[in-house]
């Protein structure tokens, strides 16, 4: 068995007392929907970093790095407007 310990304070400073957050429904979505849109713009980002990379890579034909490189670039379009949906559709109210 572990043995554990309060981290020591000084003399003047008074203990915390824990904080709990509520959040309306309302909120709550926005908050989610935040994080979702932004994971889904890092990943735009990704995708468009990988078809400049690939574009820029002289070892690849150009037969096949043009259109994987456009698949590359069109998702991530799809996914920048997915982002700004999802976001809307919080700030509207709408649940998904």
């Amino acid at each position: 068995m572990v043995a554990t310990h309060e981290p020591t304070r000084t003399a003047t400073e008074q203990r915390r007392e824990a904080v709990t957050y509520t959040y309306t429904p309302r909120e709550l979505n926005v908050l989610i929907s935040r994080e979702i849109a932004g994971r889904l713009c890092e990943i735009a980002d990704t995708l468009t970093a990988n078809a400049d990379f690939l574009l820029a890579n002289d070892d690849v034909p150009a037969s096949i790095k043009r259109p994987r490189a456009g698949v590359y670039r069109d998702v991530a379009l799809q996914l920048i407007k997915l982002a700004g949906n999802e976001l809307h559709g919080a700030w509207a109210g709408e649940v998904q």
